[in-house]
This record gives structure tokens, sequence and C-alpha cells, in this order.
């Protein structure tokens, strides 16, 4: 059996010789911490589901529509939470098929609303 060692981001098993991740595409050479970019909040709907998360948008890629549509199949979604018809189940990270994404919309920051509530509200 072949020596292996576990992805930083999606805890899959891979190759110790891997130098990107085989399930969520993450450059394991470059640890989180040292790709530059930026975490942007988004919505989107897969299939029948709707997701709530963070996309990692690398710094030379410069917006989530370059992420979206680059050449990779998979586009890994952190804090993921999914939306159901009476509340809202952590699933944590999910790397989804970028071809089942029907939309995707920006979010702001999650704010307080000086109830102890916190929402988002969509960018327009």
């Amino acid at each position: 059996m072949e020596p292996m060692k576990i992805c930083p981001l999606c805890a899959e098993s891979i190759k110790l010789e891997a130098v990107v991740c085989r399930y969520c595409h993450n450059n394991i050479v470059l640890s989180a911490k040292e790709q530059k970019g930026t975490y942007v909040k988004v919505c989107l709907k897969a299939g029948e589901k709707i997701y709530y998360g963070d996309i990692f948008v690398p710094s030379h890629l410069y917006r989530l529509s370059n992420v979206i549509n680059d050449a990779r199949h998979f586009v890994p979604v952190v804090n993921t939470r999914e939306e159901t018809s009476t509340t809202e189940i952590q699933v944590g990270f999910l790397a989804i098929n970028k071809s089942a994404i029907e939309w995707v919309r920006l979010l702001e920051k999650e704010h307080d609303d000086g109830e102890g509530a916190k929402s988002s509200r969509t960018l327009e």
C-alpha cells in the first residue's frame, strides 16, 4: 500500500507525493495560510438544494466568476449550511460539481441586527 496523507481542506486520503488534491483540487504545496486571496460569502443553488457558505477566491483569479468558470470541475465551499424548509443543516465542507450549479449570489458579511440575531443580505 502506498503512503498516504490527508488533504488539509477536505480531509480525504491522497498520495504522499500529491501536489493537488484529487477530490477538492486544493493545492497541497501551498497551505491555505500561504495562498493569497479572500473568502467570499455566497448563496448558491445546486440541484434542488440551496447552500450558504464561503468560497476561496485566490488573488490571481481576482473575482468569484473566475473561480466558477475556471477549468476545475468542482467548487470547494467551506462553512457550508444547507437550507431546508424548516431549518438549516450545518454541512461544513462541500465540493459542488460546477455543472450542477444553477445560480450563485454574493452575500454581505453577516451583521448583528442589535437583538443578537445574525442575518445576511444579498448584494445588489
